[in-house]
Formats: structure tokens, sequence, C-alpha cells
């Protein structure tokens, strides 16, 4: 009995240390939140957030692999580590990784036959040029930037079973596909897109101020004054990411936790679009009053608890003028934002610079300078290569915002160029290829790999711009059939509708700025292949188009099938196994063969 209550007055004892404990560990945490959350409002000296350094070019650039600036940092992080890399990949693989970059359509046989036949650095930078100005440039590189600027066509369907189309959103990506291929000035760009009204702009580039009114929006029986801040929040949310690289939306409840914004700042960032979405919509047959009629501080971030009144304004960290150095009373708010988002003297030029090129980048090899995209804040992605990026940025603001060039250096390096090969000794080093030490596979979007199916199969409808093709209703998904396959560009981006072949290939969230796809291989991609119905569709549409090329014997047939599908010829082992499919040569054994070659890795994957 002694030791039992012995026993249980220790326990007693126990049951206080732990909660003094617990009390204590709580507190600490909160001091320490606390100050961290002082610290990230007042920090400034984040890579990021500093001015574009003035670099050299490293010892390097006399290395006779190099091709051009961009190898010589490459090169000069690899031999520090005492790395070395690799060789040139193949003529074939160079041009059917160019077409897949740069224009997405696939190179004819003849095209491929006479680079490969006597490949040199002058007949490649020919192709290089041929390929920027090449109409298609526009449509492969537009989607990229309708993936962060959350492109839909539709409202989504947030109250109601029901997804109205926005019968004129398909202007906005026309007018992003004439800017890519006119090399529009980036800075230009931006600031079309946030323009309240068509001044000044040209007809090609007009529709781009629906940047704003892109997101997602609640439907008319909701509330309008929740209405109205889900707007403000998407707008502000998407111009943080898609330009900056920054998560504004972080901070519409309270201070960012992390990266140098206010709560104040927020909704000073609120103001600047606060006309844009004063709107007073019917719920039912009642008429429900805006309570926030002027822009305001809410107390975390809910409009019945309304704060003090806040005037348009920017980041102060991203900031050497006060505010009113760019909101000129003569000028809306939103040209205001558009001049400081590119000013590189006094604004976030800088940031924006560094933005895009990492975007570039990262879409030409997979994985960006700073592999966060969409994030350049504290808790983002560092740069593998911070001089580098410095040198691309400050090449970009030289070449007055022309994307082209800065396209041109990166697929004429001599990095972009490396053999895809493996090492187990570099690979301890670096296993996911940070410093580039080679080339690494990188899977093509769910688009590309539509529009290449449709290339290979010789029915691709190459006709440009105009309205989208529907592809269905929160009800009903239409098939994938003829009148539908031109580029997939130009399907409809619906926001309750998935598209039947793009989801199985990880189409983007079309409610959020997206700047890094997953592009993963899963069991239903695989599946599709095996057994849809457009997959063997398109498999006798090939079949037809290599009796078309009158090849009579079967080997000629394989050969030539290879060449339109894989852009390279035939090995013995492969021209051996497609015999073996082939068989007697009937045209179902060829359609059978054909389909074989759409599931391959290769076909959807670039090395």
């Amino acid at each position: 009995m002694g030791d039992f209550k012995i026993l249980k007055m220790d326990r007693h004892h126990w049951i206080i240390d732990f909660q003094k404990m617990f009390k204590f560990l709580t507190l600490t945490l909160i001091l320490l939140f606390s100050l961290v959350h002082h610290t990230a409002a007042k920090k400034t000296d984040h890579w990021s957030l500093l001015p574009i350094k003035t670099v050299q070019i490293p010892e390097t650039i006399s290395d006779p692999w190099v091709k051009n600036p961009i190898d010589a940092f490459i090169l000069h992080k690899l031999n520090n580590r005492g790395m070395t890399p690799q060789p040139s990949a193949p003529a074939i693989t160079i041009m059917r990784r160019l077409y897949a970059g740069l224009t997405g359509i696939l190179p004819e046989i003849d095209e491929i036959n006479k680079f490969n036949e006597s490949p040199s650095d002058e007949k490649y930078e020919i192709i290089i040029q041929e390929l920027l100005e090449n109409p298609h440039y526009g449509e492969r590189w537009a989607r990229h930037w309708l993936d962060v600027a959350r492109y839909g066509e539709s409202d989504g369907i947030l109250t109601v079973n029901e997804d109205k189309v926005r019968s004129n959103a398909w202007k906005y990506r026309d007018s992003v596909i004439s800017a890519f291929n006119d090399d529009l000035p980036f800075d230009q760009f931006v600031r079309y897109q946030l323009s309240p009204n068509e001044n000044g702009i040209p007809d090609n580039y007009r529709e781009l101020k629906q940047f704003v009114q892109l997101g997602t929006k609640l439907q008319n029986n909701a509330n309008p004054n929740d209405k109205q801040f889900h707007q403000l929040n998407d707008i502000v949310s998407t111009t943080g990411n898609a330009f900056l690289g920054l998560s504004f939306g972080c901070a519409r409840c309270h201070d960012h936790p992390v990266d140098p914004m206010t709560t104040e700042e927020y909704y000073q960032f609120t103001a600047i679009f606060f006309e844009q979405f004063k709107v007073q919509p019917k719920a039912s047959s009642k008429t429900i009053p805006l309570k926030v009629t002027t822009p305001r501080v809410l107390k975390n971030g809910d409009w019945k608890s309304i704060g003090k009144k806040v005037s348009p304004g920017f980041l102060n960290v991203l900031m050497n003028k006060p505010n009113d150095y760019w909101l000129n009373t003569e000028d809306h708010k939103m040209i205001s934002l558009g001049k400081w988002l590119t000013d590189t003297k006094n604004g976030a030029g800088n940031l924006l610079a560094r933005v895009i090129v990492n975007r570039l980048w990262h879409y030409h090899f997979g994985q960006g300078i700073v592999k966060t995209p969409n994030d350049f804040g504290t808790i983002g992605g560092t740069p593998s290569h911070p001089n580098l990026l410095d040198w691309l940025a400050s090449e970009l603001i030289k070449n007055e915002w022309k994307l082209k060039p800065i396209q041109k250096l990166i697929v004429s390096s001599a990095t972009y160029r490396q053999r895809n090969s493996t090492s187990k000794e570099y690979a301890k080093i670096d296993s996911e290829n940070t410093l580039l030490w080679h080339r690494k596979p990188s899977r093509l979007e769910a688009e590309a790999i539509r529009d290449r199916m449709l290339d290979v199969a010789g029915v691709l409808n190459k006709q440009m711009f105009g309205p989208s093709i529907p592809i269905g209703n929160y009800m009903e998904t239409f098939e994938d059939l003829p009148q539908s396959w031109r580029r997939s560009i130009y399907l409809q981006a619906h926001r309750a509708v998935e598209h039947p072949t793009l989801s199985l290939f990880n189409s983007p969230n079309t409610e959020v700025s997206v700047g890094a796809r997953s592009t993963s291989t899963g069991e239903e991609s695989t599946l599709f292949t095996l057994n849809s119905k457009l997959s063997w569709q398109l498999a006798e549409h090939f079949a037809k188009r290599i009796e078309e090329t009158e090849q009579t014997d079967s080997i000629s047939k394989i050969k030539t099938a290879y060449m339109l599908a894989l852009s390279r010829p035939a090995s013995q082992e492969e021209v051996t196994i497609g015999l073996e499919l082939i068989g007697n040569g009937d045209f179902e054994n060829l359609v059978n063969f054909c389909h074989v070659l759409f599931g391959i890795n290769e076909f959807i994957y670039i090395h």
C-alpha cells in the first residue's frame, strides 16, 4: 500500500510538471512564431528581392565544349564538383527535342534526314530561327502561359450545378498566341494584361486585358460580399504568383508568416482592383447590398469584420520610391501597377525578369534554375545557378524584354544539346541532375501528347485562332471526335468538365495559377493507350498514312513508321520485332503495330 501511495503521488506531480511544460512550450512557440513573423515582415535580404547582380561570365567560356555563356556558368559549377558534362546527343535526337520544345510539331522526315546527313552549328542555328518564326511557336508557348494565368472559359461550379461558358474568353488565348509569335516585349505583355480598357493597345493584343477576369467566380445566388472578396483574392493571388512568384494570398488574414508582406499591403493590392469587382448582383429576388464599398482591411479576411481604410499600394520590400511615384493621378490604378511591376530601377522589374526567364528554363529542362517557379519566397527553392539566373535576367532586360533571344540562347547551348546518359558516380553527387551534368528525359504535357498522336496519324487540323471547340458541360463530356482534332490549345477550357484525353495526362487546374505541372505516368494513361477508342482510331489513320507512302515491303513500312512516330530510324532489333507484329502484311496487323508505337514510353518522353 505504501508503495502504491508513493507511486500515486509521483504521478500527480508528473501531471503537474507536464502541464507546466506544455504551457511553457506553447508560449515558446508563440514567441518564436511572432519573432519569425516579425522578422519576415522586415527582411529584405532574401535573394529574389535584391537587385540583379552584375556577374562576370566564368573563365570556362574558353572551353571547347562551351557554345555560349550559359554553358560557361554550367561548366564552372560542374568543374567545382569534379564533374564534366555529357557530349552532344545524336543529331536526330536534338531535332526531335528542339521541335518538341519550340513548336510542339514534329519535323518532317526529309527535314530530319537533311540535318542528319551533315549536322553543323550553322544549320542548327538556321533551324532554331525558322522554328522561332514558325506560327506554331506561339501556340506552344501560349499554352505554358495559360497555365500561369489560370485560363478557363467557364465560371466553375461553386454553389450550383452549372458552369456557364464565357463566350469570349477564347479571345484572350488568341491574343497570347499573337503576343508570343510577335515577340511582344514581356514588360509590355504584362502591362497590357493589367490594362482596364483597350486604350492604346494594338488590335492583336486588346483581349489580354481579360487576364484580370479569368479567375473562378461565385454563382449569382451567392452573397455578393463573398463574391467580391473571392474575386479580389483570386486576382491578387494570381498577380503575385504569375508575375512575381510570390504567394500574396497568405497575407489575407494575417501578416505573411514567412515573406515580407503585411496584411495591410495585401489590402492595398485589393484596392488597385477594387473598382473592377464592385458589383451588386441579386440573390434570388432579394437584393443584398455590398457591405464594403471602399477598400478596407478585413480582420481575419472576413468582410463582416471591417478594419481601417486603405489606399492603393505595392510591396514596400520592392520599392525604392514611395507609392505615389507610380500612382499617377492621371492613370488608372491598374496601369500604375503595370508600371511598378516592370520598373527595373525602383520597382519590381528585377524580380519579374528573374521569374519569367526561370519559367522559360523550366519548360525546356523540366525543372527551373529555381525549382519552384511560382514561389520565389523564403520557403521556395533557391537557385541552383544564381549567377546564371541573374545573367539571363539582365540579358532579357538588355534585349528590351524580348523572349525569343533568351529562347535562342537556351536551345543553342551545349547544355541543352547534351546526351541523356547515366553515371553511378555522378548520380551519387547529384541524383536530381540539379547541376545539369546530362540531359534528363521529360514527359510531354497532356496537350502535346494528344497533338503528337493526331500529328503522327496525319489528321491534325493546324488551323489557328478562332472560337474554342466545345468539350461538353457539367452533365456530359463529348467524345474526342474528328471535328475536334485541332491542336489541344483550342479545346474549350471548361472548369467543370475534364477532357477525356487530357485529364489522363495531368491537365492543369484552371482555378489557380500553375507554374509546374505534374508529369507522372499512371495506370490510367497506360490503359488509355491500350484501350481507348481514340488511340485505336488514330492507329488506323496512322496505318493508312504509311500505306499512302507507297511503301510496298514490310521492312520499309516499319522504318517509315518509326521516322513518323519517333523521328528516328528503327534499330535492327525493332525491325525484327515489327516484322513479327506485322506478319503477313495485312492492314489490320499494320494497325496493331502502329498502336504499339503509340504506347511506348519514347512516344511521350523527350530525351
